[in-house]
């Protein structure tokens, strides 16, 4: 067996995954040479050794363990792994010698590790249930994805560090636990397929699993699922561990207040002290939600127990941009998404996994933001990481969407999406098909830039499925007779769908914009631009025209029942029309603004027919006749708008 096993420390993965089976003390014996060798590296080491010593003793005081017993353990494991328990390493991350203390302190009968990927952590703890020789029942779970090292990030990262991995021994495509010892795998039971499929098994088979590492799919609902699933049968005194927290808030809300520590913020230790202590699990999946929802809407529910199927999060964002109907410039601090979600994450979280789509709306920039920027880079409170089955919508004027970019949104990254089916949106403000016209709009000359760029996100992306690409169109008296020309523009780019909506007047010197005052020309046109479309076999949504005998009957407007924006600063807007609520949600939870004093009154208006619903031709298509329905409320009465009515110029 041992001589199996001489490729562990003469050709390990990195330098620190040197693994010496016998020990160094046998190896000095077995192998002079290459014992002295280790032992010289070992010496350069040391003053590194001695600082995480020192990291591993103050967070084992927090843990409440004993130093002298950890001290002797951490000693134990250097005798098998000499060159660890380093600061800067590619993938034995510091606090998994943390994993291996904890099972050799409290000899578990049974522990299960979800993900086990090729095998880091289960090696550390696979080291420690050989030696502790108590019989125990280590599981981990894994789909067996066959992984492609050299095409993930995980491998790209590594040249960030002083450590390269050794592609000798990383190549081609992986199978669970590849590179975990021999020696050591006969200790691991390995359960192939998801968590949601194995794990209740398990469950049912052992009353008691005294420690439960999450380590699969770091999905803020997977999180809360497989430790809401498991925390019912872990002992007193047991534990629950969660790797790569910091990548959203779940750790946090489900045991931050509750005894759980963050290790290095990669690893959440939780000792459970309190037998009782249970976590709400029961949390709707998407289509759940959505199904209820539905049927909220339907009886006409004005208190809701479903959370909205649709919240979109109003950023503004740098922009280059200045369009002659925009509403205006406010400080772009306050829009930053990167603070905004990180005051409001731990109460949004919950509600963002139940959703049945997050839209990220902006006119500007909004791939420049610091948090988008995380999300590419994959790093901390990564949406796409945290909530794939939810839909993602992403509102831009283009100019951010660099090559960078373009595979961020072509493909996203992380583990998790090797399950589920991506399914996102990217919408596209372009506003005329020719750069003569968006400069008349925009006062920019960069309609080339634009739509080169729109040109590439089309080429590059895998399949019509996973990424729609739609081109937005803001009709006003300057562009509306363009609509035909932007039509065959969207088909000859391959994009899926063109938006057009009705400009909006936010202020009085924005009237004449309106398509309200060239209704016959507006009506003449879009009728053109749809019979263009269909053509084409464009899919196109256009706003109700003018005049009319008859329109669509008009029903209950639902958004009030499944949608909800929020403001950078955390205000509740009921609709993207400006309606406000005096809520916010840096004072309040989210279900009390959801279901607030405002909403309620907005519902029962709405069952009525009254309020916002009698101004708005989205979801009242005969109100297009009523000037009022082209002027943004943002609290105006219908005095204000009768000014607006007058001439002004």
């Amino acid at each position: 067996m041992l001589m199996n096993l001489e490729e562990y420390y003469k050709d390990p993965v990195t330098e620190s995954w040197t693994y010496v089976a016998m020990g160094m003390e046998n190896l000095k014996d077995y192998d002079p040479g290459r014992y002295t060798q280790i032992k010289e590296i070992q010496a350069l080491l040391l003053p590194e050794q001695n600082e995480v010593a020192a990291y591993i003793k103050e967070n084992s005081a927090r843990l409440g363990w004993d130093w002298p017993q950890i001290e002797l353990y951490t000693g134990e494991f250097l005798q098998k792994f000499p060159l660890a328990l380093r600061k800067e390493v590619v993938w034995d991350d510091p606090s998994f010698i943390f994993l291996y203390l904890l099972v050799k302190l409290t000899k578990p009968r049974v522990v299960i590790e979800t993900g086990s990927n090729i095998g880091f952590s289960s090696t550390f703890i696979a080291l420690a249930v050989k030696e502790n020789n108590n019989d125990c029942k280590f599981y981990t779970i894994d789909p067996y994805l066959d992984y492609a090292w050299k095409d993930t990030s995980f491998y790209e990262r590594s040249l960030l560090f002083k450590q390269r991995i050794n592609p000798a021994k990383i190549s081609g495509r992986c199978p669970p636990l590849a590179i975990v010892p021999d020696d050591l795998k006969e200790y691991i039971l390995l359960k192939n397929g998801y968590s949601r499929d194995v794990l209740p098994g398990l469950l049912q088979e052992h009353k008691a699993i005294d420690i439960f590492f999450h380590d699969s799919d770091h999905s803020y609902q997977n999180k809360v699922w497989e430790c809401s699933s498991v925390l019912p049968q872990i002992p007193h005194q047991g534990y629950i561990l969660v790797h790569d927290i910091n990548q959203n808030s779940a750790f946090s809300q489900m045991f931050g207040k509750n005894g759980g520590l963050a290790i290095k913020e990669h690893l959440g230790v939780f000792k459970k002290t309190d037998q009782n202590y249970i976590i709400d699990g029961n949390w709707s999946l998407p289509l759940n939600n959505s199904l209820l929802n539905d049927q909220e809407y339907e009886s006409k529910e004005i208190d809701l127990k479903s959370s909205p199927k649709n919240i979109i999060i109003q950023l503004g964002g740098p922009c280059d941009l200045h369009c002659v109907f925009c509403p205006g410039r406010i400080n772009g601090e306050e829009f930053s998404f990167d603070n905004f979600y990180r005051k409001l994450e731990g109460k949004i979280s919950r509600y963002l996994a139940q959703a049945e789509r997050i839209v990220f709306k902006s006119c500007g920039n909004l791939f420049n933001s610091a948090e988008v920027q995380r999300m590419i880079d994959w790093r901390a409170n990564c949406i796409e990481l945290s909530f794939p089955e939810v839909e993602k919508i992403y509102f831009t004027n283009g100019f951010d969407l660099t090559q960078k970019v373009l595979d961020f949104i072509v493909h996203p990254r992380g583990i998790c999406f090797w399950r589920y089916s991506v399914k996102n949106t990217v919408n596209i403000l372009l506003y005329a098909s020719n750069s003569r016209m968006y400069k008349t709009l925009t006062r920019s000359d960069d309609f080339c830039l634009i739509l080169k760029r729109v040109e590439d996100l089309v080429k590059f992306r895998k399949n019509r499925e996973s990424l729609k690409i739609n081109l937005m169109f803001y009709a006003s008296t300057l562009n509306i007779e363009d609509l035909p020309e932007f039509v065959r523009l969207a088909a000859n780019l391959g994009v899926d769908k063109v938006e057009c909506s009705y400009n909006y007047i936010y202020v009085p010197g924005q009237k004449y914009l309106s398509c309200f005052f060239k209704q016959k020309m507006t009506n003449e046109i879009l009728e053109k631009s749809g019979n263009l479309a269909n053509q084409l076999k464009l899919e196109v949504s256009l706003p109700p025209k003018f005049g009319q005998l008859n329109y669509p009957d008009a029903s209950c407007c639902r958004r009030g029942w499944d949608q909800l924006i929020l403001s950078a600063k955390g205000e509740i807007l009921t609709c993207d029309l400006g309606i406000s609520c005096p809520e916010n949600l840096q004072e309040n939870c989210f279900m009390d603004g959801w279901n607030g004093p405002d909403y309620q009154d907005l519902r029962k208006n709405l069952c009525a027919g009254a309020g916002c619903f009698k101004y708005c031709f989205i979801a009242n298509p005969a109100c297009v006749n009523d000037f009022r329905a082209h002027v943004i409320q943002w609290g105006r009465k219908d005095s204000d708008i009768d000014i607006l009515w007058g001439d002004n110029f």
